[in-house]
């Protein structure tokens, strides 16, 4: 299995999806992947300083009462920041964690640069193109992962590294023709994995030469 980066799986539950128009982190998890292994895991409630809307909390089971003792985002972005900074963020549905990260970030002062992003939705569109469904709790049922609370960042992150090595180890048997095609898309895709698949063009070829000179 392929496995060049520092790669930090992230999911954030939050009071709204417009951080610009006043909505905040209230849960914050984030597991750190390198050499296909789990090395350090961080995963937090967070005080809003705001009310939670009902709806987030039938959603997410967190209402204002659980986070009334919980750090401010304030009191984690140093955390956040250096857990991100020059790694490959990872997230089912990137589109939302990130920038909703980023903003905080800007808001609060922080500046600091990921590596690049992996979307698991877009990965498993890709590798797994037949399954009905690519929402994670149906992904995690069809891949046999445990995932006990859906909306709870700290699960949802935990099903996503298991979703994330499973694609990592599909792409691994992918064949060098469409590795090859794939690599010419990845200008045109959310995620960057180009990396990863260079790498693996690479790896095949050295093999297929050693073969062709015993």
């Amino acid at each position: 299995m392929i496995h060049i980066a520092r790669y930090v799986v992230v999911d954030i539950e939050t009071t709204g999806h417009r951080p610009n128009e006043g909505d905040r982190i209230i849960e914050f998890s984030a597991i750190v992947i390198e050499h296909g292994e789990i090395v350090h895991e961080f995963s937090t409630l967070v005080n809003p300083d705001r009310t939670i809307p009902p709806f987030i909390t039938e959603l997410t089971k967190i209402n204002s009462k659980k986070v009334a003792t919980a750090p401010y985002i304030e009191d984690i972005m140093t955390i956040i920041a250096s857990l991100l900074s020059d790694s490959v963020f990872v997230a089912h549905n990137v589109q939302f964690d990130w920038p909703f990260i980023q903003s905080e970030a800007k808001r609060l002062g922080y500046d600091f640069d990921i590596a690049r992003v992996i979307d698991t939705v877009e990965l498993t569109r890709i590798l797994f193109p037949t399954l009905d469904s690519y929402r994670l709790s149906d992904l995690s049922e069809d891949f046999n992962i445990t995932h006990d609370q859906p909306h709870s960042a700290a699960s949802d992150t935990l099903a996503t590294v298991h979703l994330f090595l499973e694609a990592m180890q599909a792409l691994d048997k992918v064949p060098t023709s469409v590795l090859e095609q794939l690599y010419e898309l990845m200008p045109h895709l959310l995620s960057d994995f180009s990396k990863e698949i260079y790498t693996l063009i690479q790896k095949k070829s050295d093999v297929m030469n050693r073969c062709q000179n015993h």
